[in-house]
């Protein structure tokens, strides 16, 4: 083999390799750039109930938290679609809410809903709704953390 021939098989493979690393990025990681800089916390299903009690996940909503030395905490929360549904425009909503306020973001999204941040005060109740073309959407309180 030629030098050429081997710096092209050796770059493959670091592009081959490179993009097996981003591919395995879990949920957390790739919903969190629109928190960036927040810890992550949790994340939520957003299910839609079909006949005989089954349960379809339609998407997600990921919360996140950011301390400060001497302020309150903060809340970020973003709602995304379903893998099946990403890149597509759906009706896409999340809010937080907590005795210091209320920050909510809904509209036709393609990826995701947000980022919405409150501080928090008390319990931060989280809440998201996705809609899909169908026309229906389906909501829930996320969690009160």
């Amino acid at each position: 083999m030629n030098f050429r021939t081997k710096a092209a098989a050796a770059l493959a493979a670091v592009g081959i390799a490179t993009g097996a690393l981003m591919s395995m990025a879990s949920g957390a990681d790739a919903a969190s750039a629109p928190c960036s800089g927040y810890t992550y916390r949790s994340k939520a299903a957003v299910n839609v109930p079909l006949l005989g009690g089954t349960r379809v996940t339609v998407g997600y909503t990921y919360w996140y938290q950011k301390s400060y030395a001497h302020s309150p905490t903060r809340m970020c929360a973003v709602t995304r679609p379903a893998s099946a549904y990403a890149g597509k425009t759906n009706w896409l909503y999340v809010a937080l809410e907590s005795n210091a306020g209320i920050d909510r973001d809904g509209g036709n999204y393609r990826y995701y809903a947000g980022p919405v941040t409150v501080a928090r005060s008390g319990r931060v109740s989280v809440y998201a709704e996705v809609g899909l073309k169908t026309g229906k959407k389906y909501s829930t309180t996320v969690d009160s953390i």
